[in-house]
């Protein structure tokens, strides 16, 4: 990375991509899914994310979604569309980032300014989402397509819509990085995971549907590559950590992240981006301090909403 100015776009594209992904552990959100018939977590979100693609074999998805276990994919989503549509649950989903902005952001004092927040962060943003182009990214296009046509309610959903779009749009720039680069899907989340920034390791096996053996061997294969080293925690489970050599490759593949997404973001000068970046940390600190991200799943939630 060689200038301020990516750097500010992977702060502001990482905030907003945890506005997103907030919705994720919120019980108000599994219980919406509930109402479809799906268990809260996993399966809801499965359904809720993969929906704008369709009815689609099971491959689609853990194509798009690169660090899932295939098998553990290809289990669940047939079972799931037996349950309740995609056009359902694209409805569900919104319906359920309504009632989850309403509860964290309804009775704040400070909903003014949080509200003048969230509506530069989405007015800013909305000529970067014009310039995207959806060739090469099928989820992206996809989450566009479905999104285009939600009448959101508030500015808080407005800007959950944009982040949604533009997280997906950088998601599927980041997967051809991975291939690019030579990442498969496993390696990639095991070495996110081994930064000690993100998921408990235990929390990204069982979400991501791996087999003890399958993340057994995926650790081993790294860990022969040097690009991590594995100790154990206070409970005697494995603790990836990353080297050097896997930090090196973490940003190589940041690096050609980077370039996916560049031309959309051109139509902002640099003050422009700059100034999203105090919008971003205020509304990242409601999410943070809210809980959204669980301590028993995520090793440090803070640090995306720094």
């Amino acid at each position: 990375m060689d200038s301020q100015r990516t750097q500010n776009i992977r702060t502001v594209s990482a905030r907003i991509s945890s506005f997103h992904s907030s919705i994720y552990f919120s019980q108000t959100v599994g219980a919406k899914y509930a109402e479809q018939g799906l268990a809260p977590g996993v399966e809801g979100n499965m359904a809720a994310r993969s929906a704008p693609l369709g009815r689609v074999n099971p491959g689609v998805v853990s194509a798009a979604y690169y660090n899932y276990s295939p098998n553990f994919i290809a289990e669940m989503l047939p079972r799931i569309w037996e349950t309740v549509t995609p056009e359902q649950m694209i409805e569900a989903r919104f319906d359920a980032v309504s009632a989850y902005m309403a509860e964290l952001f309804g009775d704040r004092d400070d909903i003014a300014l949080l509200t003048e927040a969230a509506t530069q962060l989405t007015e800013t943003l909305t000529p970067v989402l014009t310039a995207m182009d959806f060739a090469g990214r099928p989820l992206y296009a996809a989450t566009a397509d479905v999104i285009g046509s939600h009448q959101a309610n508030t500015a808080f959903e407005k800007l959950w819509d944009v982040a949604t779009v533009a997280r997906e749009f950088r998601g599927d720039g980041h997967v051809a990085s991975l291939v690019t680069a030579g990442v498969p899907g496993i390696d990639a989340l095991m070495l996110d995971v081994a930064t000690g920034a993100g998921f408990r390791p235990r929390a990204a096996q069982k979400t991501r549907g791996y087999t003890d053996e399958e993340w057994q061997t995926g650790q081993t294969r790294l860990a022969e590559a040097g690009l991590i080293t594995v100790e154990k925690d206070d409970r005697g489970f494995d603790l990836p950590t990353i080297t050097e050599a896997g930090r090196d490759l973490k940003e190589q593949v940041e690096a050609l992240t980077d370039g996916t997404v560049a031309t959309a973001w051109s139509v902002l000068d640099d003050a422009t981006i700059e100034s999203l970046l105090a919008p971003s940390r205020d509304l990242l600190r409601v999410i943070a301090k809210s809980g959204a991200f669980p301590s028993n799943i995520f090793a440090r939630p803070e640090k995306k909403a720094g």
